[in-house]
């Protein structure tokens, strides 16, 4: 099996070092792409599938609360174009507001997590997601 790879689009630094430490904590092997915001990400999108060198993503991890072009945004971007609306989105934020939860899954995210205050938590949930979408569930091979 190749390597997963993981487009991660989140403003926070510190949840990106946690994000990183978690995959290279876990079981499944992912190489991991950073984007600061939603703009930096679809620029990322866009490139990977325009381009043989670097792969699609198996997997986008999406904050809602970012400068530029926010999350909700974002995946609005995502859904609406063929070539990436299959992609598994699975939104990564510390808001728990039941707005930003129904909105999500309005514009078509896979699924919504709040990121857990304690970093040993984080980690741990950030496990829990790699080895779900990578061990246990079937993606197409778009």
């Amino acid at each position: 099996m190749k390597n997963a790879t993981i487009l991660l689009i989140d403003d926070s630094e510190s949840d990106q070092i946690i994000v990183r430490r978690a995959i290279e904590d876990g079981k499944v092997r992912c190489n991991l792409i950073i984007a600061n915001n939603g703009r930096e990400g679809l620029d990322i999108l866009i490139g990977s599938g325009n381009t043989s060198d670097q792969s699609m993503p198996d997997l986008v991890l999406l904050d809602i609360n970012m400068p530029v072009m926010d999350g909700h945004e974002t995946l609005k971007h995502i859904r609406s174009d063929d070539k990436y609306k299959h992609m598994p989105v699975v939104m990564l934020t510390t808001s728990s507001r039941e707005q930003d939860i129904i909105e999500s899954y309005r514009l078509g995210v896979n699924a919504y997590i709040t990121k857990p205050v304690i970093i040993e938590s984080f980690v741990a949930a950030i496990c829990q997601l790699e080895e779900f979408w990578f061990d246990l569930v079937r993606l197409p091979n778009a």
